[in-house]
């Protein structure tokens, strides 16, 4: 369904009612930003929130004066810490796991609702037509890993890692992280970052996961300067090139549907 906005609207206004500490939202010309705050394990596990940051998506990539989106996250905001207290948090105190069976847990409905919600975020994020653009700060973890892959460019700070938190806790790794891997580097290479501990940001771009390393510094001004680039083209130019790219992304839906039932959720 289309959604029609008149030229002079260049952006939707974001919705009051999406709770302003989980993100903040910018405009900067054709370019939507938004960061990541604290709390986004407690965001990704809230339905009503997530539905609404999907709409505001849908608005977006429909309207004429906007071109890319970028996302980012505060350096403290998807830590190892904040993942650690989610999962302790909603997994069972058994003294010992059985080693041929995933963990168990406490809260079953707040594990299933942090992968739904994620999985259709990214689904969102996979279809859009503008410039989806993705930046990394500080330490980031598994979940959040197969979001910042499904964006157009992905950008990293110096001091950036990416940790691969699931095999912690017994866990499959989340959020699309084995599609968007298998799709970026060899099949063996996939396995093998996802059975690590973690790695950096220069690593990551040794292995074309990001597109370039800038300094903490300015960090967002950096990345803008990048889109620009980019944004200068005609918004059909845009839009169609989108398309057509995004049609090799069609087995994403079929993905996750395995996702699904190979978890039974």
């Amino acid at each position: 369904m289309y959604h029609h906005f008149s030229i002079e609207l260049k952006f939707p206004v974001m919705n009051k009612d999406l709770p302003a500490y989980f993100f903040e939202y910018e405009q900067h010309d054709e370019i939507a930003v938004i960061r990541l705050k604290n709390n986004v394990f407690d965001f990704i596990s809230d339905i009503d929130a997530g539905n609404k940051l999907i709409s505001f998506f849908d608005e977006l990539d429909y309207n004429p004066g906007v071109k890319g989106l970028l996302f980012y996250n505060d350096a403290d905001a998807i830590t190892d810490e904040k993942y650690d207290g989610f999962m302790n948090e909603i997994m069972s105190k058994a003294v010992k796991q059985d080693d041929n069976a995933p963990p168990d847990f406490s809260k079953k409905n707040a594990r299933f609702r942090e992968i739904n919600i994620l999985d259709s975020i990214i689904k969102q994020l996979a279809k859009m037509q503008l410039i989806i653009v993705s930046g990394v700060q500080g330490t980031i973890v598994t979940p959040f890993i197969g979001t910042v892959l499904v964006a157009d460019f992905r950008y990293a700070t110096e001091d950036a890692v990416f940790s691969m938190a699931h095999n912690r806790y017994g866990l499959h790794p989340s959020g699309g992280l084995p599609f968007f891997l298998s799709n970026i580097v060899h099949h063996s290479k996939a396995l093998e970052i996802q059975m690590s501990e973690s790695f950096t940001a220069q690593e990551a771009m040794e292995m074309g996961l990001i597109n370039k390393v800038f300094p903490v510094d300015d960090f967002e001004q950096s990345i803008l300067n990048e889109v620009k680039q980019y944004t200068k083209l005609k918004y059909s130019t845009i839009r169609d090139t989108k398309r057509l790219t995004n049609f090799t992304r069609m087995p994403l839906d079929d993905y996750f549907d395995f996702e699904t039932g190979l978890l039974n959720l």
